[in-house]
């Protein structure tokens, strides 16, 4: 009797307790029922602080067990979200006073209700587990008062204004890009000023003359010549670069050559043309084709005769070359001297000192037969 006595003392001061320090929380306490059942050796408090919220507003359950020593506790799993009274938080247990009449333990629940009126939890039960039984401990009945923020006439109800739209914000890239793309002009600018300003003169016309064709070609053999590539065994590259000198003086004295031509194309340009000769070109084409396509292998001496009869290919174009424009040049001058009405000897046709030396001439010639 003095055990139950000082139970229900303890129980007392614990509610007191919670309902002092929770302000307005709401405590439901049971205890055990019939003596000697194990049920009876089970006491649980249930406070709630505050008891009375609005919608979604925080409170907490406390749910405190006295149970026997050696007793097991089995809380239940509050995981729905979509309850009335939904988790905020994971449960927080806690041990309490313990003897050797038996052990307390808490357990606090931190919630929000979503509904208004008396909202109740609706949880399974705690499970005590002494010895062999198990004591269903309910905690469903816990509850609490959730009052409304809405006026009882909806008409009544005034929307918030409308809030004002957000500021765009632009970066200060985008502000000030036009204004360093044409201060990089500028820089850039300047930049190429200066270097143009800082460039050395370029050095005036020396007078000395372009090289032509044959010029050009002769300085390209002796080039050649000085590589040495015979003697150091590039048979091959000597012939190609032979021929290629050879072809860039036909592309410059026949303009409807090129150096990109095939030997058949390059043939078929030249054919008509009597400067050419044409075996001699045909000779060499074969081999440089065969060197550069089926790779025949040439000799040093095989060698040097390409190399000659391309320079003396290119020498030989050359004088027929200069013979046809020389023969041009005496053309034009005595075209030129027949427009303007001149002789070659520079007395005017048909004029008197003319004819006077034509007699002359005559009159000397018989008297020379004469005699």
């Amino acid at each position: 009797m003095n055990t139950r006595c000082a139970w229900c003392v303890i129980t007392g001061a614990l509610l007191a307790s919670m309902v002092l320090g929770g302000g307005r929380a709401g405590a439901q306490t049971s205890s055990a029922a019939a003596p000697g059942s194990p049920a009876s050796a089970v006491q649980v408090g249930i406070a709630v602080n505050p008891d009375t919220v609005t919608v979604g507003d925080p409170f907490t359950i406390v749910v405190r067990l006295r149970v026997p020593t050696q007793a097991q506790v089995i809380w239940p799993a509050v995981d729905d979200t979509t309850a009335n009274i939904a988790l905020r938080a994971p449960m927080s247990r806690r041990d309490g006073v313990s003897d050797v009449s038996g052990r307390e333990e808490f357990a606090e629940f931190e919630v929000a209700a979503w509904d208004t009126g008396r909202v109740v939890t609706g949880w399974d039960p705690a499970l005590v587990i002494v010895g062999n039984d198990t004591v269903s401990v309910t905690l469903a009945d816990a509850g609490v008062v959730v009052q409304s923020v809405l006026s009882a006439d909806t008409l009544q109800h005034v929307p918030r204004p409308a809030k004002p739209p957000f500021a765009q914000v632009v970066p200060w890239w985008e502000r000030w890009w036009p204004a360093l793309l044409v201060l990089a002009a500028l820089l850039a600018l300047a930049y190429v000023l200066w270097r143009r300003k800082q460039r050395p003169p370029v050095a005036q016309y020396s007078g000395v003359p372009r090289l032509g064709a044959y010029e050009h070609a002769m300085h390209a053999f002796d080039r050649l010549d000085r590589l040495a590539l015979t003697d150091a065994g590039e048979f091959g590259r000597a012939t190609t670069l032979a021929m290629d000198v050879l072809r860039g003086y036909l592309s410059a004295r026949i303009p409807a050559t090129t150096r990109a031509q095939t030997s058949a194309e390059l043939l078929a340009v030249v054919g008509d043309d009597t400067r050419v000769p044409l075996p001699k070109l045909i000779h060499l084409l074969v081999i440089s084709d065969a060197v550069k396509f089926a790779r025949r292998r040439l000799d040093a001496s095989e060698t040097r005769a390409i190399t000659a009869d391309a320079r003396a290919l290119v020498e030989s174009i050359e004088a027929v070359e200069r013979v046809r424009r020389a023969h041009a040049d005496a053309m034009a001058r005595a075209q030129a001297l027949n427009a303007s009405g001149n002789t070659p000897d520079g007395s005017l046709p048909g004029s008197a000192d003319g004819g006077e030396s034509a007699d002359t001439a005559r009159s000397s010639r018989e008297t020379s037969g004469v005699s």
